[in-house]
């Protein structure tokens, strides 16, 4: 049965059974702020699998990566959008069987960014399902567990949600998906 986990402290229930929608907390959306900062997705991906380019060598992985849009843009610091880039698709690098695809999919919706990230590897086993947002849960030898709550942690700052299945429809693999709110392009410099 396939199921699906949202971050607890967005307000969002569990749910099991069928892929929904994240859903946002009851906390007003932050203002907008002219001294935010905004992020190319497409950019930072490029340079996560920049740095991630040894590790899915070694694990003999190919990386798929699409979008539906041009140019999308994230509000939020880089090094917060980073981190939730990285350590998601990592952990799908890592899951992945040898030779096994990871799917990035990028796309657009109305005030919002969804990042994707699809994995063939074994998914998550029942018992672990409640865990994998704590601090210092891992099921990886000489791991320490920060990488999701972190990534939960930054969701949360950027008033973002993340949801996720596993296993999926083949009866394996795992499925996250970000949401974070769009940021607008840089205003061109303006040359005298």
């Amino acid at each position: 049965m396939a199921e699906l986990w949202q971050n607890p402290t967005q307000g969002v229930a569990t749910i099991s059974g069928a892929m929904a929608s994240p859903s946002r907390s009851e906390q007003p959306s932050p203002r907008p702020n002219s001294r935010e900062s905004s992020v190319s997705l497409s950019e930072l991906l490029r340079k996560v699998l920049d740095e991630l380019a040894e590790l899915i060598a070694r694990r003999n992985a190919e990386v798929e990566v699409g979008r539906t849009a041009e140019n999308l843009i994230v509000r939020g610091p880089e090094q917060a959008v980073h981190q939730i880039i990285y350590q998601v698709l990592r952990n799908a690098v890592e899951a992945s069987p040898s030779r096994g695809l990871v799917r990035v999919c990028q796309h657009q919706l109305p005030g919002e960014v969804v990042f994707e990230v699809t994995d063939e590897g074994t998914g998550i086993a029942a018992p672990y399902m409640s865990k994998i947002f704590k601090r210092g849960f891992t099921t990886k030898p000489g791991a320490k567990g920060q990488g999701l709550a972190e990534v939960e942690a930054c969701i949360g700052r950027l008033r973002g949600a993340i949801a996720w299945e596993s296993p999926l429809r083949s009866g394996k693999g795992c499925r996250f998906t970000v949401t974070l709110p769009a940021g607008s392009a840089p205003a061109p410099a303006v040359s005298n």
